[in-house]
């Protein structure tokens, strides 16, 4: 079982003149931890907007910091929002990340669950799933070619172009999908792509996908994978803390999963989590369930080392080839993220290696 980190820069009000600012810094500092605690990944997801739940517009970016400080740890665009970025724009960035990072990107993409962001930005949310296409398409042409030979198509016309810089893993960098249902998985595996769901599909609905997921992907024709070089890895994404008290783990987990699937002030919740029903969907699901049921179903991951490797196991059934925690998530303070990471590195990564 490989381990990642995941991060969308929360930060509740209320604020103070540096909380923005120091957010970005912590959240470099937890990049570190988590590779010195043996994490594999840092993923960061990009967000357009929503204040208090994600502040991380820049991606690329900020993983192009981290990357400076860090040599081994794989830094995961969660994902890149397709439709709202010039496809130019989003190879080159893409490829100026692998090799500053020398090589070690892993490239999201999707169109954004929420058609607030895709209207933010002057599009028309009816058009972002033709336009993502569009886009992908045109993003894979561009790291096939130094001399790219143009494009002409329904929502984006290019001439041709020399491209730099180029790629340092090639033909391109693994490429993933984030799923909401079962049919994002069943289109990840059509096109040769990972596979990241979330912890508040059930267990039992995950292990159906994921098995779904290998079969299309051992009944497909590799000639008709778009990925040129296909990444048939799964992961699911969970709101998760570590303590060496295993109440004070649930608690505090149990605390930051609800604050981030709608107990928050933030005063975009009414447009999020658009493809799971609406906010008020998952908040009354949350409802119904005790802190308890909440970790028994996975929904948050909590509790000490124990309760934690316990839950870890009970995804581990579901096929998936990476758990990864949003330990920086709702009212969770830096300082509590950071014992967190060590405790997971020192007491639970070690018991899934080897």
């Amino acid at each position: 079982m490989k381990f990642g980190f995941m991060t969308q820069l929360q930060i509740p009000k209320p604020w103070t003149a540096t909380s923005e600012r120091h957010a970005f810094w912590n959240g470099l500092d937890q990049g570190v931890a988590a590779e010195a605690a043996g994490f594999e990944y840092y993923w960061i997801t990009e967000q357009h907007f929503f204040i208090e739940i994600g502040h991380s517009p820049a991606s690329d970016m900020y993983l192009a910091a981290l990357s400076q400080r860090t040599s081994t740890l794989r830094l995961a665009l969660g994902v890149v929002l397709m439709p709202i970025h010039n496809p130019v724009s989003i190879a080159e960035r893409v490829a100026t990340l692998d090799v500053l990072s020398k090589g070690r990107v892993e490239f999201g993409t999707g169109r954004g669950t929420s058609g607030y962001i895709s209207e933010g930005m002057g599009l028309d949310p009816a058009e972002s799933r033709k336009v993502a296409r569009e886009h992908l398409d045109v993003v894979l042409k561009l790291f096939d070619a130094h001399e790219f030979e143009g494009y002409d198509g329904d929502y984006v016309s290019l001439p041709p172009r020399h491209m730099v810089p180029g790629l340092i893993q090639t033909p391109h960098p693994p490429l993933w999908t984030a799923a909401s249902n079962l049919e994002t998985y069943e289109q990840a595996a059509r096109q040769g792509f990972g596979c990241v769901g979330v912890t508040r599909s059930s267990i039992a609905d995950t292990k159906r996908a994921v098995e779904n997921y290998h079969a299309i992907v051992k009944a497909t024709d590799p000639a008709d994978f778009i990925a040129r070089k296909p990444n048939h890895q799964t992961a699911v994404f969970g709101i998760a803390y570590c303590d060496k008290d295993d109440r004070v783990g649930r608690d505090i987990g149990c605390a930051a999963a609800r604050w981030y699937y709608g107990e928050n002030d933030a005063e975009l919740n009414p447009v999020r989590f658009a493809t799971a029903g609406g906010v008020e969907k998952v908040k009354a699901r949350m409802a119904g369930l005790s802190d308890d049921d909440l970790i028994d179903n996975g929904m948050a991951i909590g509790g000490d080392p124990d309760t934690i490797s316990r839950t870890v196991e009970n995804w581990a059934s579901t096929g998936i080839d990476q758990i990864i925690f949003m330990i920086q998530a709702g009212n969770t303070t830096h300082e509590q993220v950071m014992r967190s990471i060590d405790l997971i590195g020192e007491k639970v990564i070690p018991r899934f290696q080897g």
